[in-house]
């Protein structure tokens, strides 16, 4: 990265904003229900969940979806008007269907079909093993305007020539970069036999094979579909060769090397420019290159979300290009090597260890943790706290989740833990559907991903193919756990000790946005701070007297107490923002602001939520939590999975 050209430094870093955290498109906006119905999101996410684990292919039909509902009218919930027109068959409607008529019981006429819609299609490519990002929010649905027609349509078909697909995705306000990336969703796609049967037996009606596909593959192809006694209607035949249920840069590789399905997707290997831009996208997918995909994905996404009928807005990519240009080389360095890190490899993990041995682990973990968060939010916090203390000790190894004998678990500065039961339950259903493949220690860096995710924190791909302790030390160093009143000294030796630096201690006590605490813990700070019987003066006296009001001296210390004031389920920057303004709950957390190097990071994170400084906190949050949840992980051979995560087999 440093030897880039500040040109292309540029370019990553208006790539890694506008694929994360798409601002405001066409007056939608993330988190538009946060008020009006807090819980949407997850019941989408849950029910896009409970409809994948039952069938993953599903994931192509409602991403198609909402694909051909953005190109029919824009983006307004008119798709089932297209499969009338056109009579083509489109998949996902029962997932929508389902999604709607909950949030019509929990926040009855608030929660838009296109909105539902652009939301399950987000769900639907992380669940495959893609990327997630913040969908804007507040779209209406729309209503059927007449004359139209299958003749006046202009959807992509698959026998499409490239300047016809340009033009047609141009009409919409996508360029040629759009038109390449979103094409790439057919890395899940399926199709039938119907579809591309003209090119494998009579391509100019002289009885030959489309010379563009690979000898090999046309062989493959012709099996799947003869040409005599063959059924044309046959369905499921995958568009990205060898991987099909995995969202992955495979496809666009498969297009490099012949072996597209559709005449439409090869042709992008025919064009001077969706050639470079294919090339691109098929380089090693954790290299630069490949990985290029990932972050332009939800960049396009996003943009085709907003499709409408209105004049759009002046792009939040020259906006956000503006303010890259002004900033000083070393922090476009330092965010474009956020690149790297997220599908990088860590201690031996890797993305996605288990799509073949258990592909519906992910979800699994996922539908379990959004099953718990919505009988209780707090349960988030817990879950991450859990991973947190268990990193803390020996290691990543699920060792802190032992409860036949003394251990971790009983250690002080892990009482009050929760979560157990979020991470057993998973377990439960992953032994049922694959009994002995997934560690606990998976399932709880898992669980930690989603519980900040459903909180509406970023989401991550969690390395994953770690394994869990056998010898559980019946008598841990407690003195290896942070404490509430640390010192930052000895806070950033702790942290150093594990490999985390001092940007990585502030990023990750940033997770007490969701936090909680008792009084008993902080107590001492609001009456004898320095046995004088006065208070620690850190503390803004305003809140110190909602401070006290909430745990009155000799009161009782068992009171629960949230971390972030006024912010306590949401996980955003406002935790910084609290102790910047003197309101940390814990002396740990004020004390941040007192050293000169951690009070900077605050201070940086302690910026709009929307503004580049406010922003840099998710980001830094998922490189920080994948560099600690590598900390002394067992592979390979060592340790076991253990068939009951509380105790050894």
């Amino acid at each position: 990265m440093v030897q880039m050209e500040p040109k292309w430094l540029v370019l990553l870093v208006v790539i890694l904003g506008l694929s994360w955290f798409g601002e405001t498109q066409q007056g939608l906006i993330p988190g538009f229900y946060s008020s009006s119905c807090p819980k949407a999101e997850a019941i989408v996410s849950s029910t896009v969940v409970t409809h994948f684990k039952k069938d993953p292919t599903i994931a192509a039909g409602v991403l198609k979806l909402h694909f051909k509902d953005c190109f029919f009218q824009g983006c307004d919930g008119l798709v089932s008007e297209i499969d009338a027109l056109t009579d083509t068959e489109i998949r996902g409607f029962g997932v929508i269907d389902d999604a709607k008529t909950q949030l019509e019981t929990l926040c009855p006429g608030v929660v838009s079909c296109a909105d539902i819609l652009a939301l399950a299609a987000r769900d639907a490519v992380g669940l495959s093993g893609g990327p997630s990002w913040p969908v804007p929010t507040g779209r209406r649905d729309g209503r059927l305007s007449f004359g139209v027609s299958p003749e006046n349509l202009t959807l992509p078909v698959p026998t499409d020539s490239i300047p016809v697909l340009r033009e047609k995705f141009a009409a919409k306000g996508l360029n040629n970069h759009d038109l390449v990336t979103l094409i790439g969703a057919h890395t899940i796609g399926l199709t039938d036999c119907s579809s591309f049967e003209y090119r494998l037996y009579n391509f100019t009606a002289k009885g030959n094979a489309d010379p563009t596909i690979n000898q090999a593959f046309l062989a493959q192809l012709r099996a799947l579909c003869p040409d005599v006694g063959g059924d044309v209607s046959k369905k499921g035949v995958p568009l990205d060769k060898d991987s099909q249920f995995k969202f992955d840069v495979s496809f666009f590789k498969n297009v490099r090397d012949g072996n597209g399905v559709l005449e439409s997707d090869q042709r992008l290997f025919g064009d001077s420019e969706t050639q470079r831009i294919v090339k691109n996208y098929a380089g090693n997918g954790k290299g630069l290159l490949g990985l290029r995909f990932y972050f332009e994905f939800p960049k396009a996404m996003i943009k085709m979300s907003s499709i409408g009928r209105r004049e759009p807005t002046e792009s939040f990519a020259s906006l956000f290009y503006l303010l890259m240009v002004q900033m000083e080389p070393k922090w476009l360095v330092l965010l474009a090597v956020i690149l790297s890190l997220f599908a990088e490899t860590q201690q031996g993990l890797t993305s996605g260890f288990y799509s073949s041995s258990c592909p519906k682990a992910e979800a699994t973990v996922r539908s379990t943790v959004e099953t718990h968060f919505k009988q209780d939010p707090t349960i988030a916090a817990g879950v991450l706290r859990l991973h947190f203390q268990d990193c803390f000790v020996q290691g990543c190894d699920a060792s802190i989740l032992i409860t036949e004998a003394s251990g971790e678990t009983d250690a002080l500065p892990n009482a009050g833990l929760r979560g157990f039961d979020v991470i057993d339950d998973a377990k439960t259903q992953l032994e049922a559907l694959c009994p002995g493949v997934v560690s606990c220690a998976d399932i709880l860096a898992l669980a930690a991903r989603d519980a900040v995710g459903l909180s509406g924190g970023p989401s991550w791909s969690v390395p994953t193919g770690r394994r869990d302790e056998t010898n559980v030390s019946s008598s841990p160093d407690a003195s290896n756990f942070p404490a509430p009143n640390d010192s930052i000294p000895v806070l950033r030796q702790k942290f150093a000790d594990k490999g985390l630096n001092t940007n990585d201690l502030v990023t990750l006590v940033g997770a007490h946005t969701i936090g909680q605490t008792n009084c008993s813990v902080f107590q001492y700070r609001l009456y004898n701070f320095t046995t004088r019987g006065n208070a620690d003066p850190t503390i803004n006296p305003a809140f110190l007297a909602q401070l006290q009001a909430l745990c009155p001296e000799g009161g009782n210390g068992s009171t629960r107490v949230a971390l972030d004031t006024n912010s306590q389920t949401k996980f955003d920057v406002n935790f910084f923002k609290n102790v910047r303004d003197g309101n940390g709950v814990l002396e740990s957390d004020q004390r941040l602001f007192g050293d000169s190097e951690t009070r900077k990071i605050v201070r940086n994170y302690a910026g709009n939520g929307r503004g580049i400084l406010g922003l840099r906190f998710y980001i830094e949050f998922p490189k920080a939590m994948i560099k600690m949840s590598s900390i002394g992980v067992k592979t390979g051979t060592q340790g076991e999975i253990r068939k009951t995560c509380s105790k050894s087999n």
